[in-house]
Protein backbone atom coordinates (compact mmCIF):
# COMPACT_ATOMS: atom_id res chain seq x y z
CA UNK A 1 0.00 0.00 0.00
CA UNK A 2 0.90 4.00 -0.38
CA UNK A 3 1.58 5.47 3.02
CA UNK A 4 -0.46 8.87 2.58
CA UNK A 5 1.24 11.99 2.22
CA UNK A 6 0.43 14.33 5.36
CA UNK A 7 -1.35 17.87 4.13
CA UNK A 8 1.26 19.50 6.27
CA UNK A 9 3.96 19.32 3.45
CA UNK A 10 2.41 22.39 2.12
CA UNK A 11 4.11 24.17 4.85
CA UNK A 12 7.99 23.26 4.32
CA UNK A 13 9.86 25.25 6.49
CA UNK A 14 12.46 26.59 4.20
CA UNK A 15 15.94 25.44 6.55
CA UNK A 16 18.85 27.74 6.19
CA UNK A 17 21.84 26.06 5.69
CA UNK A 18 24.54 27.51 8.35
CA UNK A 19 27.49 28.80 6.81
CA UNK A 20 30.47 27.21 6.91
CA UNK A 21 34.19 28.43 6.34
CA UNK A 22 35.37 29.37 3.00
CA UNK A 23 36.67 26.40 0.91
CA UNK A 24 39.80 28.65 1.13
CA UNK A 25 42.08 31.82 2.55
CA UNK A 26 42.29 33.78 -0.78
CA UNK A 27 38.54 34.13 -1.21
CA UNK A 28 38.33 31.80 -4.19
CA UNK A 29 34.59 30.38 -2.77
CA UNK A 30 33.13 33.79 -1.95
CA UNK A 31 33.98 35.29 -5.21
CA UNK A 32 33.08 32.05 -7.21
CA UNK A 33 30.08 31.65 -4.81
CA UNK A 34 29.27 35.78 -5.85
CA UNK A 35 29.09 34.59 -9.36
CA UNK A 36 26.85 31.77 -9.44
CA UNK A 37 24.28 33.54 -7.34
CA UNK A 38 24.13 36.23 -9.83
CA UNK A 39 24.06 33.36 -12.67
CA UNK A 40 21.36 31.23 -10.98
CA UNK A 41 19.09 34.30 -10.56
CA UNK A 42 17.07 33.21 -7.87
CA UNK A 43 16.71 29.70 -9.79
CA UNK A 44 17.72 26.66 -7.19
CA UNK A 45 19.89 23.73 -7.73
CA UNK A 46 18.78 20.04 -7.81
CA UNK A 47 21.44 17.59 -6.76
CA UNK A 48 20.94 14.08 -8.73
CA UNK A 49 23.08 10.82 -8.67
CA UNK A 50 24.13 7.51 -6.99
CA UNK A 51 23.87 6.94 -3.53
CA UNK A 52 27.06 7.65 -2.01
CA UNK A 53 27.91 10.27 -4.01
CA UNK A 54 27.50 13.22 -0.99
CA UNK A 55 25.00 14.69 -2.47
CA UNK A 56 23.80 16.00 0.98
CA UNK A 57 27.14 16.95 2.55
CA UNK A 58 27.45 18.79 -1.04
CA UNK A 59 24.14 20.48 -1.06
CA UNK A 60 25.01 21.76 2.55
CA UNK A 61 28.10 23.26 1.45
CA UNK A 62 26.62 24.89 -1.95
CA UNK A 63 23.81 26.55 0.04
CA UNK A 64 26.24 27.74 2.65
CA UNK A 65 27.83 29.02 -0.13
CA UNK A 66 25.19 30.98 -1.64
CA UNK A 67 23.21 31.65 1.39
CA UNK A 68 20.50 29.67 -0.14
CA UNK A 69 18.07 27.35 2.14
CA UNK A 70 18.84 23.44 2.19
CA UNK A 71 16.64 20.54 1.39
CA UNK A 72 17.47 16.78 1.39
CA UNK A 73 14.39 14.66 0.08
CA UNK A 74 14.83 12.02 2.22
CA UNK A 75 14.73 13.62 5.18
CA UNK A 76 11.42 15.72 4.15
CA UNK A 77 9.55 12.54 3.46
CA UNK A 78 11.04 11.36 6.70
CA UNK A 79 9.20 14.17 8.73
CA UNK A 80 6.47 14.25 6.96
CA UNK A 81 5.59 10.54 6.81
CA UNK A 82 6.58 10.02 10.88
CA UNK A 83 8.34 6.81 9.10
CA UNK A 84 11.77 5.55 8.75
CA UNK A 85 12.45 5.35 4.94
CA UNK A 86 13.46 1.39 5.11
CA UNK A 87 9.98 1.07 6.92
CA UNK A 88 8.10 2.81 3.85
CA UNK A 89 10.44 0.74 1.22
CA UNK A 90 9.06 -2.50 3.56
CA UNK A 91 5.58 -1.62 4.02
CA UNK A 92 4.70 0.32 0.70
CA UNK A 93 7.53 -1.14 -1.50
CA UNK A 94 9.76 1.46 -3.98
CA UNK A 95 7.21 1.86 -6.17
CA UNK A 96 5.08 3.27 -3.07
CA UNK A 97 8.22 5.08 -1.86
CA UNK A 98 8.69 6.67 -5.54
CA UNK A 99 5.39 8.16 -4.89
CA UNK A 100 5.48 10.37 -1.94
CA UNK A 101 8.88 11.08 -3.32
CA UNK A 102 7.24 12.45 -6.45
CA UNK A 103 4.86 14.60 -3.82
CA UNK A 104 7.63 15.61 -1.34
CA UNK A 105 10.12 17.20 -4.71
CA UNK A 106 6.59 18.85 -6.26
CA UNK A 107 6.29 21.09 -2.66
CA UNK A 108 10.04 22.14 -2.86
CA UNK A 109 10.20 22.34 -6.13
CA UNK A 110 7.85 25.91 -5.63
CA UNK A 111 11.03 27.10 -3.79
CA UNK A 112 13.41 29.58 -5.00
CA UNK A 113 16.98 30.39 -3.67
CA UNK A 114 17.22 26.22 -2.82
CA UNK A 115 19.37 23.51 -2.95
CA UNK A 116 18.01 20.38 -2.97
CA UNK A 117 19.77 16.95 -2.41
CA UNK A 118 17.42 14.54 -3.95
CA UNK A 119 17.05 10.52 -3.40
CA UNK A 120 19.69 8.63 -5.96
CA UNK A 121 16.18 7.26 -8.10
CA UNK A 122 14.22 9.88 -8.34
CA UNK A 123 15.42 10.61 -12.19
CA UNK A 124 14.03 7.13 -12.98
CA UNK A 125 10.08 8.72 -12.54
CA UNK A 126 9.68 11.07 -15.85
CA UNK A 127 7.59 13.29 -13.83
CA UNK A 128 10.09 14.38 -11.25
CA UNK A 129 11.71 16.15 -14.45
CA UNK A 130 9.17 18.65 -14.36
CA UNK A 131 9.56 19.40 -11.30
CA UNK A 132 13.60 19.40 -11.39
CA UNK A 133 14.03 21.64 -14.28
CA UNK A 134 12.35 24.63 -12.13
CA UNK A 135 16.34 24.96 -11.37
CA UNK A 136 19.42 23.93 -12.73
CA UNK A 137 20.09 19.58 -12.18
CA UNK A 138 23.71 18.96 -11.03
CA UNK A 139 24.69 15.29 -11.08
CA UNK A 140 27.17 14.12 -9.15
CA UNK A 141 29.04 11.00 -10.33
CA UNK A 142 31.97 8.48 -9.42
CA UNK A 143 33.42 5.35 -10.14
CA UNK A 144 31.40 2.26 -8.22
CA UNK A 145 35.01 1.44 -6.11
CA UNK A 146 34.92 5.11 -4.69
CA UNK A 147 31.14 4.71 -3.94
CA UNK A 148 30.72 1.52 -2.57
CA UNK A 149 33.74 2.00 -0.14
CA UNK A 150 31.69 5.49 1.12
CA UNK A 151 28.31 3.46 1.57
CA UNK A 152 29.84 0.81 3.75
CA UNK A 153 31.57 2.77 5.81
CA UNK A 154 28.75 4.85 6.60
CA UNK A 155 26.62 1.07 6.66
CA UNK A 156 25.30 -0.47 3.44
CA UNK A 157 22.53 -2.18 5.39
CA UNK A 158 20.66 0.78 6.34
CA UNK A 159 20.20 1.70 2.58
CA UNK A 160 16.71 -0.76 1.85
CA UNK A 161 18.64 -1.08 -1.94
CA UNK A 162 21.51 -2.98 -0.36
CA UNK A 163 19.57 -5.25 2.31
CA UNK A 164 20.61 -8.12 0.27
CA UNK A 165 24.35 -7.29 0.01
CA UNK A 166 25.29 -6.13 3.35
CA UNK A 167 28.84 -4.79 3.74
CA UNK A 168 30.76 -6.58 1.46
CA UNK A 169 32.23 -3.86 -0.50
CA UNK A 170 32.94 -5.54 -3.73
CA UNK A 171 28.96 -6.98 -3.99
CA UNK A 172 28.34 -3.56 -2.86
CA UNK A 173 30.80 -1.75 -5.47
CA UNK A 174 28.74 -4.40 -8.27
CA UNK A 175 25.49 -3.85 -7.08
CA UNK A 176 26.40 0.16 -8.08
CA UNK A 177 27.59 -0.79 -11.61
CA UNK A 178 24.24 -2.36 -12.55
CA UNK A 179 22.55 0.71 -11.07
CA UNK A 180 25.31 2.79 -12.65
CA UNK A 181 24.13 1.44 -15.91
CA UNK A 182 20.28 1.22 -16.03
CA UNK A 183 20.20 4.88 -14.59
CA UNK A 184 22.49 6.40 -17.02
CA UNK A 185 20.46 7.71 -19.37
CA UNK A 186 18.56 9.07 -17.42
CA UNK A 187 21.58 10.77 -15.58
CA UNK A 188 22.61 11.66 -18.56
CA UNK A 189 19.68 14.47 -18.63
CA UNK A 190 21.68 16.41 -15.84
CA UNK A 191 22.49 20.07 -17.01
CA UNK A 192 26.13 19.79 -15.06
CA UNK A 193 28.18 16.60 -14.79
CA UNK A 194 30.37 16.76 -11.79
CA UNK A 195 32.81 13.37 -10.97
CA UNK A 196 33.88 12.82 -7.72
CA UNK A 197 38.19 13.20 -7.96
CA UNK A 198 39.50 9.86 -6.39
CA UNK A 199 42.89 9.33 -5.04
CA UNK A 200 45.37 7.96 -8.18
CA UNK A 201 47.55 5.76 -6.00
CA UNK A 202 44.14 4.69 -3.47
CA UNK A 203 41.50 3.73 -5.52
CA UNK A 204 38.33 4.50 -2.92
CA UNK A 205 39.74 6.79 -1.57
CA UNK A 206 38.39 11.16 -1.75
CA UNK A 207 40.94 12.57 -4.36
CA UNK A 208 39.97 15.98 -3.07
CA UNK A 209 38.07 17.92 0.42
CA UNK A 210 34.54 19.00 0.73
CA UNK A 211 35.67 22.56 0.25
CA UNK A 212 37.74 21.91 -3.05
CA UNK A 213 34.84 19.94 -4.55
CA UNK A 214 32.49 22.73 -3.40
CA UNK A 215 34.55 25.44 -5.57
CA UNK A 216 34.69 22.71 -8.71
CA UNK A 217 31.26 22.71 -8.63
CA UNK A 218 30.51 26.20 -8.61
CA UNK A 219 33.11 26.88 -11.45
CA UNK A 220 31.13 23.94 -13.81
CA UNK A 221 27.73 25.76 -13.04
CA UNK A 222 28.15 29.04 -13.44
CA UNK A 223 30.36 27.70 -16.87
CA UNK A 224 27.24 26.02 -17.76
CA UNK A 225 24.91 28.67 -17.20
CA UNK A 226 26.66 31.37 -19.28
CA UNK A 227 27.97 28.41 -21.97
CA UNK A 228 24.38 27.95 -23.09
CA UNK A 229 20.49 28.79 -23.10
CA UNK A 230 20.50 27.84 -19.46
CA UNK A 231 19.83 30.41 -18.12
CA UNK A 232 16.94 31.53 -20.80
CA UNK A 233 15.45 28.03 -19.37
CA UNK A 234 15.31 29.32 -16.12
CA UNK A 235 13.74 32.50 -16.63
CA UNK A 236 10.46 30.41 -18.15
CA UNK A 237 9.06 27.69 -16.24
CA UNK A 238 8.71 24.36 -17.90
CA UNK A 239 5.80 22.83 -19.60
CA UNK A 240 4.81 19.38 -20.78
CA UNK A 241 5.87 20.04 -24.06
CA UNK A 242 9.61 21.51 -23.24
CA UNK A 243 10.91 18.44 -21.99
CA UNK A 244 12.28 15.52 -23.59
CA UNK A 245 14.04 13.15 -21.28
CA UNK A 246 15.47 10.26 -22.36
CA UNK A 247 15.73 6.68 -20.03
CA UNK A 248 13.40 7.86 -17.84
Amino acid sequence: RTRALPARTRALPARRARVAPRASADGAAEEVAKEVKEALDGSSLFLVGMMGTGKSSVGKKLAASLGYSFFDTDEVIEQVTETSIPTIFAESGEDGFREIETQVLAEIAAYKKCVVATGGGVVKKKANWMHLRNGVVLCLTGTPTLLAARITRDGAETRPLFKDVGDDVDAVAGKIEEMMKERAPMYANADVQVRLAEAEDAPGVEGETLDELNVRIMRCVRKRIEDDDTKDRLRSEPKPGDITITGA
